[in-house]
């Protein structure tokens, strides 16, 4: 990077790689709010006015950005240990699974979660089970128009959520015989899903959440910080 007065230039050191006018804009993307101004410690950056100028294919130079003094803060996040948790994937291929995704969803995650409160009581007072459907909408989570295609196969995935990893394992393994036998409709024989693993259950472990993040008032950046100087 050449840094101006007003301005710079960004050139990557490999020459097999480039920075163009477009991939320097979508810095300004990643974990943001607003794409035109970038809160930093000690103020915000505006780049509402910017050009993105293009010196050769591996070259760009941008100018035009204000800096705009505000008083000194520092961002605090952190996180906490959660639940546990254990997971099972199978690949549907049947077309009357494929042909009623979403009711099959529906249906399967309600014979799941009666089968986990049946079989452990009281013990299931704090549990949660999730269906992911990879290839329909696991990304998403939301219906599907009803004009969508049919997949070809989809991939689920079972998530259940305990206060033990030994309980989650246990819920997993009640949930088996269901999850990989459900049939779409109760009038059929039981189908046999495809599964990549025995055994089917796999202890994820921890899950962790964020619980804190929030912005502090500071006089400068060394305030809530602690150095410590080692000398060999």
């Amino acid at each position: 990077m050449t840094v101006r007065h007003d301005e710079f230039e960004i050139e990557p050191l490999s020459m097999e790689n480039k920075c163009t006018p477009r991939s320097a804009a979508a810095h300004m993307l990643y974990e943001v709010v607003d794409p035109f101004q970038l809160v930093e410690p000690g103020g915000i950056l505006d780049v509402s006015a910017s050009t993105y100028e293009s010196l050769s294919e591996r070259v760009t130079r941008v100018r035009g950005g204000q800096w705009m003094p505000m008083p000194y803060t520092m961002k605090l996040e952190g996180a906490r240990a959660g639940p546990y948790q254990t997971v099972m994937l199978i690949g549907i291929e049947d077309p009357q699974v494929l042909q009623n995704v979403d009711e099959f969803e529906m249906r399967l995650k309600s014979c799941l979660i009666d089968r986990i409160i049946a079989s452990f009581g009281v013990c299931a007072a704090k549990f949660s089970v999730s269906l992911r459907i990879y290839g329909w909408n696991a990304i998403s989570g939301r219906r599907r128009p009803p004009s969508t295609a049919a997949p070809i196969e989809v991939g689920v995935l079972f998530v259940v959520t305990a206060e033990t990893q030994e309980l989650a394992n246990q819920m997993a393994k009640a949930c088996n015989p269901y999850f990989f036998h459900f049939p779409v409709r109760t009038d059929i024989e039981l189908p046999s899903y495809a599964f990549p693993f025995t055994p089917a259950e796999i202890a994820r472990g921890r899950v962790y959440e964020f619980i804190l993040n929030h912005v502090v008032s500071a006089r400068d950046g060394l305030e809530l910080t602690r150095t410590e100087w080692y000398q060999w």
